[in-house]
């Protein structure tokens, strides 16, 4: 029997920190989503993906939507190479009326999912020579956004406090840009792995909803609840320490060892 085996977003992947921290305003806001590995967003355990149809449509229907008289909040969740191909004229288009919306770009530098391309935003042509990168918070205030963001996309409070800003703008559009490298492009660094303490973990599993493939449930159970506790692939674990910051007893811990 082949155990099922869902997708999910790489260990690495900058956009994970983004989506455990989005998990936090489902009830305050509506997301919509775009075409990418960001799409897996709609996955557990993060299910922060109301609306997905096709490239590029994620600034349009949060404009569409708000526009229509929804009242909650809407998230427009982009990728960078989406941005750039079909992301500029809705946005453009936001600003010019007002949409009180907020876009999230999800900057990985590259064009992930389809095989790795290049894009604007990389400044490498499609001929592999050096080009003009052109970066997207200067473009978006370029259109006329008075709002906006870069984040670290592994920085955990960071991304928190910069959601919780963007949720206060009450007039036009708001930009975050989440800047992080794909763990598959030459900008990525590895650093050393984590791993968990057993004795101190709590089987609490909030580690688990990062969502992250290196993190396993150990044959250890804690006495009292019977849950399962924490054990971290080393072979798979890329050091990004997520899991590191969101720990809320600090059983996780790095290692400084080799990658």
């Amino acid at each position: 029997t082949v155990p099922p085996r869902p997708p999910a977003l790489c260990p690495g992947c900058p956009h994970r920190a983004f989506f455990y921290n989005l998990r936090r305003w489902r009830r305050q806001a509506v997301f919509s989503g775009d075409i990418g590995c960001y799409s897996m967003g709609v996955l557990p355990p993060f299910e922060t993906m109301d609306m997905l149809i096709s490239m590029g449509a994620s600034i349009g229907m949060a404009h569409g939507l708000k526009q229509a008289g929804a009242q909650e909040k809407v998230i427009a969740i982009i990728g960078d190479s989406t941005f750039f191909h079909a992301g500029l004229s809705p946005l453009a288009s936001t600003v010019y009326n007002r949409g009180n919306i907020i876009v999230a770009v999800l900057d990985n530098r590259i064009t992930a999912m389809t095989g790795g391309q290049q894009h604007p935003g990389t400044g490498i042509t499609l001929q592999g020579e050096e080009g003009v990168r052109i970066e997207i918070a200067p473009v978006a205030r370029a259109l006329g956004v008075k709002h906006v963001w870069e984040v670290d996309a592994w920085d955990v409070k960071g991304i928190n406090q910069t959601l919780k800003e963007a949720m206060a703008v009450e007039e036009g559009p708001a930009v975050v840009v989440v800047k992080g490298a794909c763990v598959f492009t030459p900008y990525f660094r590895r650093r050393p792995v984590v791993a968990v303490d057993a004795g101190t973990c709590t089987a609490c599993g909030t580690c688990f909803r990062v969502g992250c493939p290196a993190i396993l449930k150990s044959e250890e159970v804690h006495p009292k609840t019977g849950k399962a506790k924490a054990t971290i692939d080393p072979l798979l674990c890329t050091g990004c320490d997520v899991c590191l910051q969101v720990c809320p007893v600090g059983a996780i811990y790095g290692t400084g060892g080799g990658e």
